[in-house]
């Protein structure tokens, strides 16, 4: 891990550019090339032949596509070297130099799906991951990209960016120091517009009433904070926005259009932050300037369809100081029904896909289909540690049967109690572990132990934990009481994952097995977390999200109740008190994890939060707040034969990681 600079290192000022050649990132005309690394096999067998044109992306392409260079010639367009910045950010290929054309076609399903276009399309933060991003604390996997260069100083208070000089939005404007203050202190830190409250990320970590403070010497911005802030670069990575196009968003905002009111009534809105949020909506307004590599043709809601065209003022090159992007066009269809996205992938219809249609169920399909659908597959590791983790509410109103799901032994029992290699082999097609709600290998925090603890099946293992917590009694039908009532759970599963609901048809049979009855109710995710979020759910299904060590504002919520919502499952009213909304006081030893938890998301030392994150997952461990299945299957995507070219064979699933953005986009390209 690369040393982090502090107050009384000599060079604490140095280049964060230096961090990047070492790290094996080409240094070129003064931009800073993010170069693919992800090499391996793929989990699966994805070996048709490829029918791909060797020569097809060899000669002359010249320094931007012919459509512009055409317009240009017209007098519709600045030369390309009037539309780029003096240094652009050179990007090189993941295999080869690509070739200008085509459409990209893809899909997402319903409008609610626009994650997709955000990650695909949209992913141009501050700063970006590496391609070969592995998920490790601290910044060395950070490398430049909408800045020039960036810092961090004064032992992580102070974080200086250099803006690209001559950088322009897609309708030509500017990009000005301007553009990044209107987003920070119009937009983050504008009460009004928060009403819930300023995200964490912009306060101090000490007063997190204050925020920080924006400041700009022109072409050198700065964000600065009282106190050491760990985690900002990292979630400036994963898409944070950080500039707005002021000369277009001015018009929509209180401060700078004293008419605002009539573009509220002509909108036949409330007011005028209803109004802000409809223009800002991402990939929902065709008229926003953007810097992304294509610009918005038909946006959400236009139609069937989410268009978009070459942003002619893109501010990246290839190696040969081509303008990118390589494809024209991007065409994703709105789609209602998954089955139907399947259909279409099976038939060559969608040229590069991810989520959605990604599911054990459907992989043979996926897979048997390659060479007649024309493309191959690619592998996208798992999302999170676990597919699937039941939460049972310590803190539920009804005392009785929190006295139950509060006692370990019961928790512990009914874990022996699951035959997860058969859940296995019948749900996953036999490609995960069996495992708890714990950090998989690879984690800083990684512990077998943790993992592992519990998942033996063993029905003898299971009735001894059972009797240990109290339960020996039975009524007639061999179920276990409890204050003279038979213990029966209700278990909260989301519709949207049908795996679970298969899963538990399972594990009910386990359980009776050992004398406790389970009813399962499936709900509409809506439904669902109204429940979770009430408190009313007595047990309740997910999976399991990554343990966080750079977390900003509490989001591990898997490990420690630190949010409302995961921590909801197993310590609702836990939660609350740690957000100040509740006086009633968690036991001492989640009070005291509570407490290391902050002092680690607090410590600006990776190794030592590291060390910190060890003590929280300890008593986790201790705690067994989670029942855990196994862990997630790795997920996949396809990509057309003719399009293969600089996609790579693997690439991360995490959520954090945003795929497929930092693999570039915008080197995409069709082969013939």
């Amino acid at each position: 891990m690369f040393p982090r600079t502090t107050p009384e290192s000599a060079d604490r000022d140095r280049l964060w550019s230096s961090v990047v050649s070492r790290r094996s990132l080409l240094l070129t005309g003064g931009g800073l090339a993010a170069v693919s690394a992800l090499a391996g096999c793929s989990f699966f067998e994805t070996d048709p032949a490829q029918g791909a044109d060797d020569g097809a992306g060899a000669g002359p392409k010249g320094k931007e596509a012919p459509s512009l260079a055409a317009q240009v010639e017209a007098g519709e367009l600045p030369p390309v070297e009037e539309r780029l910045p003096s240094t652009p950010l050179v990007v090189e290929p993941l295999n080869e130099v690509g070739r200008y054309g085509g459409t990209w076609r893809s899909a997402m399903i319903t409008e609610e799906d626009r994650t997709w276009l955000e990650q695909s399309v949209g992913y141009e933060p501050l700063v970006r991951w590496i391609p070969g991003w592995t998920g490790q604390p601290g910044t060395s996997e950070i490398i430049a990209n909408v800045c020039e260069v960036f810092e961090e100083l004064d032992g992580g208070r102070v974080f200086q960016f250099t803006l690209r000089e001559g950088m322009r939005w897609s309708d030509g404007e500017p990009v000005t120091d301007e553009d990044f203050r209107f987003a920070y202190e119009d937009v983050n830190i504008n009460p009004a517009l928060h009403p819930g409250g300023i995200y964490s990320l912009w306060t101090n970590v000490n007063d997190p009433a204050k925020p920080g403070t924006f400041e700009s010497d022109g072409t050198v911005i700065r964000y600065v904070f009282d106190e050491p802030k760990p985690g900002f670069l990292e979630e400036l990575a994963s898409g944070t926005m950080m500039v707005l196009p002021r000369h277009y968003f001015e018009q929509f905002h209180e401060t700078y259009n004293t008419e605002i009111a009539e573009l509220v009534a002509q909108a036949n809105l409330d007011d005028w932050v209803q109004l802000w949020e409809s223009k800002l909506e991402p990939f929902s307004n065709v008229d926003s300037p953007s810097l992304h590599p294509w610009r918005l043709t038909a946006a959400l809601g236009d139609g069937s369809y989410v268009t978009a065209e070459r942003n002619p003022y893109y501010w990246k090159v290839d190696p040969d100081g081509s303008q990118l992007p390589y494809l024209d066009e991007i065409r994703c269809e709105i789609l209602q029904d998954i089955e139907v996205e399947l259909l279409k992938i099976t038939n060559g219809e969608l040229d590069m896909q991810m989520r959605n249609f990604d599911t054990i169920r459907n992989l043979p399909v996926v897979t048997d289909n390659q060479e007649s659908g024309d493309y191959r597959m690619f592998t996208l590791s798992p999302q999170g540690p676990n597919a699937m983790v039941l939460g049972f509410n310590q803190t539920l109103e009804d005392e009785r049967k929190r006295k139950i799901y509060s006692n370990k032994d019961f928790r512990v029992g009914l874990s022996y109690a699951i035959n997860r290699q058969r859940i296995i082999d019948t749900i996953y097609a036999g490609q995960t572990i069996p495992w708890q709600c714990a950090p998989v290998e690879g984690h800083p925090a990684y512990d077998e132990e943790f993992g592992t603890q519990f998942t033996e099946y063993s029905v003898e293992l299971a009735n001894e934990a059972l009797d240990r917590a109290g339960y020996t009694e039975t009524d007639a039908n061999g179920i276990r009481l409890s204050e003279g009532a038979p213990i029966s759970i209700t278990v909260l599963v989301p519709s949207s994952m049908p795996d679970h609901l298969d899963a538990f048809e399972l594990i009910k049979q386990d359980w009776a097995a050992v004398g406790v009855e389970a009813n399962v109710t499936p709900l509409a995710e809506t439904l669902y977390w109204e429940r979770v979020e009430a408190n009313q759910a007595e047990v309740s299904t997910w999976t399991a999200g990554g343990f966080e060590i750079r977390a900003t504002q509490g989001s591990n919520h898997y490990f420690v109740p630190s949010n409302p919502r995961g921590s909801s499952r197993y310590g609702h009213t836990w939660a609350l008190w740690y957000r100040g909304e509740t006086d009633e006081a968690p036991p001492e030893i989640i009070q005291e994890q509570l407490a290391l938890f902050d002092e680690m998301r607090t410590t600006y030392d990776a190794d030592e939060a590291v060390d910190l994150a060890r003590q929280v997952l300890d008593i986790a461990k201790d705690q067994f707040f989670y029942i855990g299945i196994c862990t997630q299957p790795n997920g996949y995507g396809i990509v057309r034969n003719d399009m293969a070219t600089n996609l790579p064979d693997e690439m991360p699933g995490d959520v954090g990681y945003q795929p497929p953005g930092p693999s570039n986009p915008e080197q995409y390209f069709f082969t013939a």
